[in-house]
């Protein structure tokens, strides 16, 4: 029996969004966010402000502290 994987595409989205909006507010691109992140490939960013990666907890973690917010101020 293959495995099942739990993904919320809406409320990946809803954080995306959450992340746009902290950046931007932060004056920061994308790749700036990225290389923040321990040098991240940008795209990476890219898919977590569109909701299409189901990224872990450590690195919305990492997210929240380059953007200096609470991982709280992220979720939905």
């Amino acid at each position: 029996m293959a495995k099942k994987y739990f993904r919320d595409d809406d409320f990946l989205k809803k954080i995306g969004e959450k992340v746009r909006q902290h950046r931007k507010a932060k004056g920061l691109t994308q790749m700036d966010l990225a290389y923040a992140c321990d040098d991240t490939d940008y795209s990476q960013i890219n898919r977590m402000e569109l909701g299409k990666v189901n990224f872990s907890i450590s690195f919305l973690a990492l997210v929240a502290q380059k953007l200096e917010v609470d991982v709280k101020d992220l979720l939905p």
